[in-house]
């Protein structure tokens, strides 16, 4: 469970720090409301991973390891996107600190420690919506008659 949570976590990571540069690439970074992509791209890597993870098992997981499985794949992959968007707003990028500054959410807060501030808003975003895909995947992957293909 945890090597396959591991890779996809990875994977998703790699594919929101994607989705980030392209954003920047086409200058649409400062489009706050954008982000619902990353959740997307979340359920993609939280529901691949459980899918994985059902395969290896040849069918049959429990709920509470699927889960789990879904976890890891949405915490690492929020950590290691929450740590990317740090290093790149304080060293490449500091205009997007203002653009949030001035978002009604952050506020004043975000000029006082704006490294806390991004890490642990990206980490709530990422684990939260994590969590609900893959309660919600799992959901679906728990079934009986729910067959992953090419698996026995």
């Amino acid at each position: 469970m945890e090597k396959i949570g591991l890779k996809y976590g990875l994977f998703t990571a790699l594919a929101l720090i994607a989705y980030f540069l392209l954003m920047k690439l086409v200058g649409l970074e400062q489009v706050i409301e954008l982000r619902f992509l990353n959740g997307l791209i979340m359920a993609a890597g939280v529901t691949l991973a459980i899918r994985a993870f059902k395969k290896m098992r040849q069918g049959n997981i429990g709920y509470f390891e699927g889960l789990g499985a879904g976890i890891i794949t949405s915490a690492l992959a929020t950590v290691l996107f929450a740590v990317f968007m740090v290093v790149y707003i304080k060293t490449f990028d500091d205009r997007l600190l203002s653009v949030l500054a001035g978002e009604q959410f952050f506020g004043d807060r975000i000029a006082i420690t704006p490294g806390i501030v991004i890490f642990m808003v990206l980490m709530l975003e990422g684990v939260i919506s994590g969590f609900m895909v893959s309660f919600i995947a799992m959901q679906w992957f728990k079934r009986r008659d729910h067959k992953v293909p090419g698996s026995p």
